[in-house]
């Protein structure tokens, strides 16, 4: 930022910032079929994927179609028995209860078989996603997607929800509403955009910190009960409180249940009904831990068991809980830094080999495209999709052992072109005698973080510890460090995810650098700041 106003607009993003919604390909063509449904009394099935993103944005749809007058049935499909995206069951219930028109949410990009299908039984789809086209494009009335190739919609890197909420801005000013009709929705915005990981940078930064603000100001009741649960406060959310405490709550819906308790919960105007629903998923959580903690434990102990796949961490399992397996894959990067694949494979549950159903997860590191590697890989998948970071992925039944080496060499070919380990960057070097507590303090100006807004990181020199080194964490994967050195007479308290292994090494260690990130957290109803090791190493190695 090179200009007051530069950094006016970075530290206090402004609601008319907001890119004109009529910009995106396709917008007019998408609420001129949504103002024809209107003018024909016609139903609308809001369709949407099970996650965090796809939850938020069939809340946000749904409860702003319904409050201007339009017939409308929420929609999410079974994880199990449906899959992700369209599926005939969904196309079914359209049919069913009458519905002319399915507003797709964070899906439906690839699916133009299914779209076709629904197209030739009377159905219209509209289409809001926001992952990458396939070679081919669906059937749909109108496809809402800023990663098209020729979209002309300056910012790309909007969630599945954001995408919804650029349509419920071109219906509000179409319909002549107040902007206020379109805001009431900016709470949900921000939970997809924190959860789904994309680009806090542009019109998502504006979103997601006016829809923090929103949170605070205004909460709705299904997010309060949720904040409850989580033990935050509204009024002192961040975006990491979202990420790691809302979001896996949320997320538990679909992945031991059905996504759509997390839309009831969302919509619900009823704070006694809204306690109950966040209670539950609370519990499913719980449950989820467990199926999670299982599953990594199994995971760890084959991929301990042989190094066939050198590139690559890749494992499968019998019977293995799918909702989970994406948690594991990423849990795989942090034991061993590779793209890694955990695979749930039905062949010992009661099916036979045909109908068997080899359903994975894929993870990736700096580097590493994984959905181009899976590409490469296509002939032995049944189906894939996502995005360089993460994947969903089918195999075909036997093809696990040729696909997982198919995926290995990939994977080597694109490393080829860079380094395997992710480097560490700093943003300044620091005496630590600088980071005082109302610096760090008012480091919380520069929140929300996230993929592209980094939270600040430092490097200091000639540190010591300030106090005797500890482990923490169930399993003692984690160090509790206390930074000190010869010009401060405070520590400087720090958390070391998964440095366990360094600890007799460290905890010998009379002098250090350490690179460190400094962000925020709730603790028993106070904002404090979080300083946490990114990488260390001996004075001596300088």
């Amino acid at each position: 930022m090179h200009t007051p106003e530069q950094e006016d607009r970075f530290l206090r993003p402004r609601l008319e910032d907001l890119l004109d919604p009529w910009l995106m390909k396709d917008m007019d063509l998408a609420v001129e079929r949504i103002q024809e449904a209107d003018q024909n009394g016609e139903r609308i099935v809001v369709y949407g994927d099970y996650d965090v993103d796809g939850a938020t944005s069939v809340s946000l749809m749904s409860e702003f179609l319904r409050n201007n007058g339009f017939h409308v049935e929420p929609y999410i499909p079974d994880r199990y028995k449906e899959g992700y995206g369209l599926s005939r069951k969904g196309i079914d219930y359209a049919e069913k209860t009458g519905c002319t028109l399915i507003i797709m949410l964070d899906c439906g990009i690839r699916a133009c078989e299914l779209i076709g299908e629904a197209r030739s039984r009377g159905i219209d789809t509209i289409v809001c996603d926001h992952h990458l086209p396939g070679p081919e494009l669906p059937p749909a009335c109108a496809i809402l997607n800023p990663k098209q190739e020729d979209c002309p919609y300056p910012f790309k890197h909007l969630s599945g929800c954001g995408v919804g909420f650029k349509l419920t801005q071109a219906l509000v000013e179409q319909r002549g509403l107040p902007d206020v009709s379109a805001y009431d929705g900016l709470d949900l915005v921000a939970l997809s955009i924190a959860a789904d990981l994309v680009e806090v940078t542009g019109e998502n930064r504006v979103m997601l910190y006016h829809g923090m603000e929103r949170i605070k100001e205004k909460v709705r009741p299904g997010i309060s009960a949720l904040i409850r649960t989580a033990h935050c406060s509204p009024d002192l959310i961040t975006a990491r409180d979202i990420l790691f405490r809302i979001s896996p709550r949320i997320n538990a819906a679909g992945r031991i249940g059905h996504a759509m308790e997390a839309v009831d919960l969302l919509i619900s105007h009823d704070n006694s009904s809204c306690n109950k629903m966040a209670a539950d998923l609370d519990r499913r959580n719980d449950l989820r831990r467990q199926f999670d903690a299982e599953v990594t434990e199994s995971a760890l102990r084959q991929l301990e068991s042989h190094d066939k796949y050198p590139h690559l961490n890749i494992v499968w399992g019998k019977g293995w809980h799918r909702g989970v397996i994406g948690i594991v894959a990423s849990r795989l990067i942090e034991h061993r830094h590779r793209p890694s694949v955990v695979i749930s494979d039905d062949k010992d549950l009661d099916v036979s080999d045909d109908q068997r159903v080899l359903v994975g997860s894929a993870r990736s590191v700096v580097g590493v495209d994984i959905h181009e590697a899976l590409r490469a890989c296509g002939e032995h998948l049944d189906q894939f999709g996502g995005h360089s970071m993460a994947a969903g992925l089918t195999i075909k039944p036997g093809r696990e052992i040729v696909f997982a080496e198919a995926l290995d060499r990939a994977v080597a070919e694109q490393l080829k072109q860079g380094p395997q380990l992710e480097p560490k960057f700093y943003d300044m070097e620091v005496d630590l005698a600088d980071l005082k507590p109302s610096v760090l303090q008012n480091l919380r100006q520069f929140e929300p973080y996230g993929p592209g807004a980094r939270a600040p990181v430092f490097l200091a020199r000639n540190l010591r510890h300030a106090f005797k080194l500890r482990l923490v964490g169930k399993e003692e994967r984690h160090l509790r460090v206390g930074l000190g050195s010869d010009t401060t007479t405070y520590p400087v308290e720090a958390i070391a995810f998964n440095f366990g292994e360094d600890f007799q090494r460290w905890n010998n260690c009379e002098r250090f650098t350490a690179v460190f990130n400094v962000q925020s957290e709730t603790y028993r109803g106070e904002v404090k700041p979080r300083v946490a090791i990114e990488a260390w190493w001996p004075e001596s190695e300088e």
